[in-house]
């Protein structure tokens, strides 16, 4: 009979130091005890602070996608779905498709519902995979719509801005394959700038791929 080997969990503490009744201390205790519960290993704990009057800690987010992405743990807990974004639920349902792409699981200790390590998965997988489409559409759409109020208005709005021309779908599926920003940059196609076609920079893949997965 062979065993499956426990989870192994990364946590993640998300507390201002602007608001009070946040007790990090209480919230990783509750968060080690349902690991402890379920078997999961912890692997890592992730503290991140922050100020309503400073910036957001996005280098530690991203880094802990792409801990996600390399499959260095196999589920993310969180305390609650606010403190693990606060993005609102368009980009969370974009971040939560990604991380699915990635057989990361998710569990939200104030929200259960929020447990794909559970019977609910099959429901929540689909359901954040069509909110990601949804959210894509509709920024779409403002894009249009923004550039459309702008040329009524007699604004030029033909800025070539080579990151927005760059595919962001195929830059993950590279990235997500394991190829390096400079071996994207490569095997993504010339984009039309103007008058003329030239070839993304690792700058611009970058940018793209965060856009399409960090908040």
């Amino acid at each position: 009979m062979i065993m499956e080997r426990p989870l192994r969990a990364y946590i993640w503490l998300r507390v201002s130091t602007d608001s009070k009744g946040q007790d990090p201390q209480l919230q990783r205790a509750d968060l080690e005890g349902i690991c402890e519960q379920r078997g999961w290993n912890i692997i890592k704990v992730c503290k991140v602070e922050e100020s309503a009057f400073g910036r957001s800690p996005r280098e530690q987010f991203q880094a802990m996608l792409e801990d996600a992405r390399k499959g260095k743990f196999d589920v993310l807990v969180c305390w609650s779905m606010d403190r693990f974004s606060r993005e609102g639920e368009w980009s969370v349902s974009r971040i939560m498709a990604s991380l699915q792409d990635w057989n990361i699981r998710f569990y939200s200790y104030n929200e259960p519902f929020l447990d794909t390590t559970g019977p609910f998965a099959g429901f929540l997988i689909p359901l954040f995979a069509w909110l990601a489409r949804q959210e894509s559409i509709r920024k779409g759409k403002a894009v249009r719509l923004g550039m459309e109020k702008a040329r009524a208005k007699g604004k030029n709005v033909g800025r070539p801005v080579v990151v927005d021309r760059v595919d962001a779908d195929l830059v993950v599926r590279l990235r997500n394959e394991g190829r390096s920003w400079r071996e994207i940059a490569d095997a993504h196609p010339s984009v039309k700038v103007g008058k003329r076609k030239v070839k993304p920079s690792v700058g611009s893949i970058r940018r793209a791929f965060a856009n399409k997965v960090v908040p």
